[in-house]
């Protein structure tokens, strides 16, 4: 059964104050980086796998300044729930997020035991309105948040993607660090708000999943990611999760935003990316411990992918 733990026990003050905290070994492994910048800008990553589901929740004592946050998920998977609302809203890997929800005060998210890998940017409206006045006028969906509610999620892009793993591993200390990582969350955050001035909006007739299909698309995803080298090809994983290959296609694209196979592949390169930056294998052994075959074909691929060739930060 999950546990359910007060947010600010897990988080601290990562949102009000520069702060570093590592999980515990009984709860998991990794850590939440909370930076605030003097301009009111908060920056916090996330990279963590824990030993057993959770649930937090959130509370605010005290009425909060309407705020709007920018999300970012490379890995891991949540289900949020807004008080008073049973329906979740399911948070995947490689989503892209934009949200204000004024009035909001109470929140629970299930986290899984999937590792996270997250970046959050949040800032007050009142200083995201006096960044974006003067010559250029923000996307209409973005105007008067501060007496609706606002949600939009999509597919992280690749150039989001370069921007978030330059982000998280920034060459920099002291100030040029402050200045760099300051950079990078406006950065993402003007790759959020292009992608939503550009976005077609979604076929409203559109059904939503059902809790069975949403945990088999979900379990289909844990086979992808747990064999990145021997996976299955989609008629096996269609069996494996009890779905046919259609349906299994069309429902993982409707929770991922992407096929099947592009998530493999995006799996793939992510863990390569982690060989290479923690310096356990070279180029080629990456390459060949994530399932390619051809180190030529995986650098051309990384490249797409990350924006830079593997050669360039790991040397």
């Amino acid at each position: 059964m999950e546990k359910i733990y007060p947010a600010s026990q897990i988080l601290g003050n990562t949102t009000k104050k520069n702060d570093r905290i590592s999980l515990s070994p009984s709860m998991g492994k990794g850590y939440i980086q909370g930076v605030c910048f003097k301009s009111g800008i908060q920056l916090t990553t996330m990279d963590y796998t824990l030993q057993h589901p959770i649930v937090l929740k959130y509370t605010s004592l005290f009425p909060l300044p309407p705020s709007i946050t920018f999300g970012f998920r490379l890995s891991g998977f949540s289900r949020g729930y807004p008080a008073g609302q049973k329906e979740g809203r399911d948070l995947g890997p490689g989503q892209a997020g934009c949200a204000c929800l004024p009035g909001l005060v109470d929140f629970t998210e299930t986290i899984s035991t999937e590792r996270v890998v997250r970046v959050l940017i949040r800032m007050d409206l009142e200083r995201f309105y006096s960044l974006a006045e003067g010559e250029y006028a923000l996307p209409p969906q973005l105007e008067n948040l501060s007496i609706r509610a606002f949600c939009h999620d999509a597919p992280i892009t690749p150039a989001m993607r370069a921007t978030i793993f330059q982000l998280l591993n920034c060459p920099y200390q002291g100030w040029a660090k402050a200045f760099f990582l300051e950079s990078k969350a406006l950065e993402l955050a003007a790759h959020k708000i292009g992608q939503i001035e550009a976005f077609d909006t979604p076929n409203p007739d559109t059904e939503p999943l059902s809790s069975p299909d949403m945990d088999r698309i979900r379990e289909a995803a844990r086979i992808l990611a747990n064999d990145l080298e021997t996976s299955p090809d989609l008629n096996q994983l269609a069996r494996s999760v009890g779905m046919c290959r259609s349906k299994l296609h069309r429902c993982f694209r409707m929770v991922y935003g992407i096929t099947p196979f592009e998530y493999l592949r995006n799996r793939r390169l992510e863990a390569a990316m982690d060989f290479l930056m923690q310096g356990q294998m070279n180029i080629t052994q990456a390459a060949y411990a994530v399932g390619y075959s051809s180190p030529s074909y995986f650098t051309k691929a990384f490249k797409k992918y990350f924006g830079y060739l593997p050669s360039e930060n790991f040397h």
